[in-house]
This record gives structure tokens, sequence and C-alpha cells, in this order.
């Protein structure tokens, strides 16, 4: 990986951790409403049973009974009074009639029959006249299309209808769970239990397309998988507890007859999938441990099984085999959810934290989820809130919960990032530092050379040829040796500024200036400020600034054609400031954004002192350079 790269992922980190806390930030009104609710919701009242009429019940374990049977086998006295308006049997192979007496319904309202179980595959609603007339008024469930509910609602709602003294309703989930509670209610009553299950459920459903957004959008900006798996976790989670509340069949997939009864158990198998899935990246699980393994192939039954239920196989009429697979279905997770309790278990006393995280998440929803499922069995009673939204209220703390983690983790993900970036900072500074030190040691060693030794032979020859006798031939070579002992001088300290190991920066510069007046066409003022005394800098720094000045006076010299400049260096206690103004014909705008050899070489050095650069025009003519090279990273470097 190179610097560019690391530099560019840890800024990119950076932002992501800025939008992160501003998304949870942006989450903390929404838990603190959930919060609010949630108590709220446990001090609801109950609906008003009061107008709940006689209910009698009569188990049809062949499953033959017609509703005329039915009617004559109420009017005999075989069927039973209902203790309380609920069906409950769990596993039955068996299918069930109601009886309701429509005449102890208070008058003056119009009353509807509300179950809260919206996966009964099928219910028949029958009404009987007071001459013993029996009409069949509706027929719905999961195996026929929604628009054929009596009413437009998730779970099953069937209308008292005028001119009917007694209702039948078939019951029909054999070789399958049952588990459905009943309640009468008015027209005013349902409509304000269905304003406020459509508040919450928008409510709860938004925190968590909110939240799964949000794992999406740190699995594009860190492409780390946990944040993928989170989000398809969310989702299936989701997708289930909109499949249970009877959501999906209402707005997802209201057509769709061959996949309501099938959607609950699949998402219930893609849940356990995603789960087990984030669990072994989010914990970093270990791939040769035995948890890794039982794990894994624990996914690989659970796919199997979510193929099955997807194959078109008519289930419904396979009474045994179904009721077979159910119960292994529900072995299998129970078993992989103990597995995962163990592990967790054992990581968290091994300090894990990602593991408290996920334990504290999966407790907390699976304290919900049990809530939920003991009323259904009948064991506890809740309040309405939570007869409805304990589990959806579960999975949103539980969602809650493993974002904050997954932030935490995101946060010790940009923490190592950063310092990764400092690291490697450091190094490409001391290579750079290696680099250019032994740039300067190669200069001076040529610069040696052409002083020592071309320049001796240069003086040899001088030496000689004034000894020849004196005409004009040996006048011009004496001028031209002159002038290419005067250029190899220059060359000499040009590689490398003898005059500042000798006499310091600051004379070194005084020369510098004094040598470009001396062709009387350019008058530069040079204002000197600081650098007396021993410097605590290294002299590499000393030799760069001094090549900076340098190719800014070469440049006037050769292109500006200006005949006043100002060149001023002034040594403050953070910052080393340098400012060269001219009065020539200025850089061109194109020049100054694009940049040229002049100003490239320049920009690289200022780069590398990590300083800044501005170059601009001065009307009515003229330029000026302003360059700030920060001392920070300078004194007391080493030579």
């Amino acid at each position: 990986m190179t610097l560019k790269n690391t530099f560019f992922k840890v800024v990119n980190a950076n932002f992501t951790m800025y939008l992160v806390k501003d998304a949870m930030r942006r989450l903390n009104p929404l838990l603190f409403l959930l919060i609010i609710l949630f108590p709220a919701g446990l001090l609801q009242a109950r609906p008003d049973d009061s107008t709940i009429t006689l209910m009698r019940i009569w188990e049809d374990s062949s499953r033959t009974a017609t509703a005329r049977e039915a009617f004559r086998l109420l009017k005999k006295g075989s069927f039973s009074v209902m203790p309380a308006p609920a069906l409950k049997p769990g596993f039955t192979s068996s299918v069930f009639w109601m009886a309701i007496d429509a005449r102890q319904a208070p008058a003056g309202n119009d009353w509807y029959l509300v179950t809260d179980n919206a996966h009964i595959n099928r219910l028949e609603w029958y009404g009987v006249t007071n001459d013993g007339s029996i009409h069949r008024l509706s027929v719905t469930g999961d195996y026929y299309p929604f628009e054929q509910r009596p009413l437009q609602y998730s779970s099953f709602v069937f209308p008292f209808t005028a001119g009917f003294e007694t209702y039948l309703l078939l019951v029909d989930k054999h070789h399958e769970s049952l588990n459905v509670n009943f309640t009468i209610r008015s027209a005013a009553q349902l409509l304000a239990a269905a304003s406020r299950e459509n508040l919450l459920n928008g409510l709860l459903t938004g925190i968590v397309v909110l939240i799964i957004l949000f794992g999406w959008f740190l699995f594009a900006t860190t492409r780390d998988r946990v944040y993928f798996w989170y989000s398809l976790y969310v989702l299936s989670v989701t997708l289930w507890i909109w499949a249970d509340k009877g959501l999906g069949f209402h707005y997802l997939w209201p057509e769709w007859t061959y996949f309501p009864s099938r959607s609950r158990p699949l998402f219930a198998v893609l849940n356990m999938i995603a789960s087990l899935q984030f669990l072994q990246v989010f914990t970093q699980m270990n791939r040769a441990s035995w948890y890794h393994k039982v794990i894994t192939a624990g996914k690989l039954v659970m796919g199997i099984m979510a193929l099955l239920i997807l194959a078109p196989i008519p289930y419904q009429q396979m009474n045994e085999p179904t009721m077979y697979f159910l119960r292994i279905l529900a072995a299998t997770s129970f078993a992989a959810i103990l597995v995962v309790l163990v592990y967790l278990v054992r990581r968290a006393l091994g300090g894990s934290r990602e593991a408290k995280v996920y334990l504290l998440a999966i407790v907390v929803f699976a304290f919900c989820a049990l809530a939920e499922a003991l009323y259904h069995m009948g064991l506890i009673a809740l309040p309405s809130y939570l007869e409805k939204y304990s589990m959806f209220t579960g999975i949103v703390l539980e969602m809650i919960i493993i974002t904050f983690g997954l932030a935490s983790r995101f946060n010790s993900y940009r923490r190592d990032k950063e310092e990764l970036l400092v690291q490697m900072n450091i190094q490409q500074k001391q290579l750079t530092d290696t680099i250019v030190a032994v740039q300067e040691n190669e200069r001076k060693v040529l610069a040696d050379q052409l002083h020592d030794e071309l320049g001796s032979m240069l003086s040899l020859a001088s030496l000689n040829i004034s000894a020849l006798p004196q005409d004009e031939k040996r006048e011009q070579a004496a001028v031209i040796l002159g002038m290419v002992t005067h250029t190899v001088r220059n060359i000499s300290h040009q590689l490398t500024p003898v005059a500042i190991e000798k006499y310091g920066f600051r004379h070194a510069t005084e020369d510098l200036v004094r040598l470009a007046n001396t062709s009387g066409k350019l008058n530069i003022t040079l204002v000197f400020i600081g650098f007396e005394g021993e410097q605590p800098y290294a002299v590499t720094f000393h030799n760069t600034l001094y090549r900076i000045i340098q190719e800014l006076v070469q440049n006037i010299i050769k292109h500006a054609g200006a005949t006043q400049a100002l060149v001023q260096v002034v040594e403050h206690d953070d910052v080393v400031s340098i400012l060269v103004e001219d009065n020539g014909r200025g850089i061109p705008r194109h020049v100054q954004e694009q940049g040229n050899l002049f100003l490239r070489s320049i920009r690289t050095k200022v780069a590398y002192l990590e300083g800044q650069m501005n170059v601009e025009n001065v009307l009515p003519q003229g330029s000026l350079v302003n360059i700030e090279i920060p001392l920070s990273y300078q004194k007391n470097s080493t030579k």
C-alpha cells in the first residue's frame, strides 16, 4: 500500500467517522422517543373487553364438518364456552369452529371480530339468521389473495352484518402452530387501533430502515464485510417481523398467494443465516475453532431448509411431513441459539468487547421475543403495546445497541489507520531526508572536484598562458579561460553553497543578492530578520531555503525583465516567511495554475519542507511570491 493511498483512506475514514458521529447524534432523538414509547406502551390500558360476547368453540379433528353440521352441533350443546377470547392449541392437526352470539353485542354500533394472528391459512365466516339459514359471508386466509379479506387490514377482521343472530368462524391452520386472540371492537375502536398501529409500524420501520442505510453506508465507505452482513441481518429480521405482523402480505406481496404461508419460516431461516455470519465476522471468530465449524455447518443446513421452503411443493397436502419439518426447523434454530450463547458468554468472559455488545443486544431482543411468544401461548398477559410490538421493539433496541458497537469498532479502525499514517509519514520523511542528504553529499563531491581538480587545472592553464609572448591570441585565450574559470566557480557554488557551511545561511543569502546586483541592471533590496547566532536547524533545511531563494532570484534575472526587486526573509517563532517581489512583466495566469519547470521545482522544495506557496501578479506590473515554511519539524533535527 502506498503512502498516498493510505493517506486518502485515512482522510476518507476521518470524514466517515464524522458522519458516523453525526448519525449517532441524529439517532439519539429517535432512541429517546423509543424509550418514551416503550414504557408508555406498558402503561397503556388494554382494549375494552366489555363488548366481548359469549364465544363458544368446537374442535373438528376430522376436518370434514360443514357449516351446517357445525351449527347443528352448536344447537346440541357440543360447543364449549371459551374461558378467554383466545384459541391456543399450539401444533394441531384439527380445525376449529367458533360460534358468536351477536345478540349480546350492544346496539347502535358497527362491530367487528378482530384476530391478532395474521397467518391463519383458511378462515370461513358465516352468518346465521333467526330461521336457521346459513350464509357464507367471506373466505380468506394466507391461501387467498389479500384483497379477498372482508376488511383491508394486516390481520383478519370480520364485520357483523345486520340480520344475523349467530356467526360461525372456521379456523383452519392444521399441522401448524395455532395461537390466536380474538376481540370484538366497534368501528371507532378499530379505527383508533389501526391509526395507532400504522403510526408505530411506520416509526419502528423507519428507525430500522435508517439503521440498514447506515450499515450500507459504512460498508460502501470502509469495504468492511461486517457492515454488509449487519445490514443483511437487520433486513432479514425486519422482513420476518413484517411477515409475522401481516404487513408483508398487506403491502409487499398482496397477490402472491404462494408466498404468505412460507414467508415467516423463510425469513426466519435467512435471519439465522445472516445473524450467524454477522456473528462470525463481528466477533472475529477463529476459523479453526469448533464453534466456527459448527456454526458454518448450521448455516449450510439452514440454507438447504430455505431452498426446501421455496421449492414448489404443495405442503398443504403433506400434513405430517410439514409438521415434522417445522419442528426440525424450530429445534435447529434453538440449537444454533444455544451454541451462539455459549460462544458469546465464553468470549465475553475472555474480555471480548464485540462479544459483550452482541450478547447484550441478543439478550434484549430475546427478552422481548420471549415475552411476545409467552403471550401468544396464553401463559402471560401483556399491555396492548407489547402484545403487538414487543418483538419489533426488541429488534430496534438490539440494532441500536449493535450500531453503537459498530461505531466503536469503526472508531478503533480510524485510530489504527491514523497511527499507521503517522508511522508512514515518519518513515517517508526519514527516507526523503536520507535521499536529500545523499544528493547534497553527491553535489558536494562534484563541487569539490570542480573546485579542486578542474579549478587547479584551469589555474595551471592560466599560468601557462601568461608565460606565452603577449599578443592578441594570448589575450583572447586568457579572457576565454577567465570566463570558463568563473563559470566553473559558479557551478561549484550552485551545487554546494560553500558560504553556508563557512559563514551561515544569512551570509550566503547576502552574497547571493550582492552578486546579482553587480550587473547594475537589477537592484535587489534584501530584508533579512532572524537566523542569527547558532541555528538549531539541519544543514539540509538551510540548503533547501537557500536554493528556493536562489531559484526565485535567477528567475527574476532571466525572465522577469525587472529593474527593482525585494527579497524578504523573516524567521518567526513557528514559521519562516519568504517574500520575493519584482516590477517585471509578471507571471502568466496559466503558468501560475499549471506551473512551469521553475515553479514546479520551487513547489517541490516547499512541499518537502511542508510549507505553503502563493504566487500572484502585482498591478500595474510585476509579481509576488509568498512562501511560509513551518518550523515544527525543522528545529532540533539531526544533521
